[in-house]
């Protein structure tokens, strides 16, 4: 059975969640037929004409973008706007848009995690941390039957903390039920109060897959009547937020690292404001726009704090401060997130057997022109 477009946008808002992206942000499906079949994928910064007119020739079904198509209200569709020729294009091919943003940038290997690895920075944080999309799960077991329900749990990626697999707690107790007329109970009989030994069982899942996880266990489960639980997990995540703060090691020189800039992130120019330092090791990033991020950036213990692009007031709050602010632009900022996100998915091509092809796009499409 061909793969649509609906298990591809299921898939990534298991690995990219929804809770993720900030509340003002316009993520998911924006365009296009949930149920389209792919065969071939398209990954790119944005949908533009010059990006759609890649996709064409490259017959995608489906292209994912970083930013947003339809950010702001529209109220027209017409060939005379930039929205509305690239939103007309794709449907003209039967193409579908997917969107993942802010998400995307509080990825671990999301947005300026591909700009700090670009710039050869270790030890990645985030600067501004999120919450785990997680809940807690709770099944009441039967005593025997616990290794089938850990089976499932393994199965459906359950129990997984960093790198450990069937991460769960279990504790003994006693259950008490009685069985009314027309039931069928697994133990004990109809009519009469029974006690029944059982394991409770906890474990962490994602929120997306948790009602999924509950049938499928349900289906391994002897009892008529499943008795489970669910509840909100408000752990902070250690790897999920905004922006990224590492190290340089060994330290970098400030020329040097303006010439990495040039050369490894294809940066046109770089605007700094502040302390020129002469060396530098421990530096925060964030790809794109990154003016609200400059104090967490001061409170990681930065000396300086490299983004796509920060704005004239922001720099002139923060003068003094002692933090060197550096602007490369938003497009070489981001960029590099979209070979990730192409290896990420061929990784899942391979590992689902979903049986597409992945392409990045790659070609020149910054906005700017840089004139020196």
């Amino acid at each position: 059975m061909p793969i649509k477009v609906r298990d591809i946008q299921k898939w990534m808002e298991a690995r990219f969640p929804v809770s993720w992206a900030e509340n003002w942000d316009h993520i998911g499906l924006q365009l296009g037929d949930p149920e389209q079949p792919v065969e071939r994928i398209g990954i790119s910064l944005e949908a533009t004409p010059r990006s759609v007119s890649w996709a064409v020739q490259n017959d995608l079904r489906l292209m994912i973008c970083h930013h947003p198509l339809f950010f702001q209200p529209v109220y027209s569709l017409n060939s005379n706007q930039e929205i509305g020729l690239t939103a007309l294009r794709m449907a003209k091919a039967d193409m579908a848009l997917l969107v993942a943003h802010t998400n995307l940038d509080a990825a671990p290997d999301g947005v300026s995690a591909a700009l700090a690895q670009r710039l050869g920075l270790i030890d990645l944080g985030p600067i501004e941390k999120r919450f785990h999309d997680l809940v807690k799960l709770v099944v009441f077991i039967p005593i025997g039957y616990e290794e089938k329900i850990m089976k499932v749990l393994d199965e459906k990626k359950a129990g997984r903390i960093g790198s450990y697999r069937l991460c769960t707690f279990k504790s003994r107790g006693e259950g008490t039920f009685k069985a009314e007329i027309g039931s069928h109970p697994f133990l004990g009989e109809v009519d009469k109060f029974e006690r029944v030994s059982e394991w409770r069982l906890e474990v962490l899942t994602q929120r997306v897959n948790v009602l999924e996880l509950i049938e499928k266990i349900r289906s391994a489960h002897p009892y008529e009547e499943m008795a489970y639980d669910i509840f909100p997990v408000e752990n902070p995540s250690p790897e999920v937020g905004l922006g990224r703060v590492g190290h340089f090691d060994p330290p970098i020189s400030w020329e040097a690292l303006i010439q990495r800039l040039k050369q490894e992130v294809e940066t046109p120019q770089v605007r700094a404001s502040g302390p020129i330092p002469r060396m530098v090791r421990k530096a925060a990033v964030c790809g794109g726009s990154g003016s609200t991020l400059i104090s967490g950036a001061l409170s990681a213990g930065a000396e300086i704090f490299i983004c796509g692009e920060i704005g004239y007031h922001p720099i002139v709050s923060y003068q003094g401060q002692g933090l060197t602010l550096i602007e490369i632009g938003h497009y070489p900022s981001e960029k590099w997130v979209v070979p990730v996100l192409a290896r990420v998915l061929r990784e899942a091509n391979q590992a689902e057997d979903w049986g597409i092809e992945v392409l990045e796009d790659m070609q020149p499409g910054d906005p700017y022109l840089t004139y020196f």
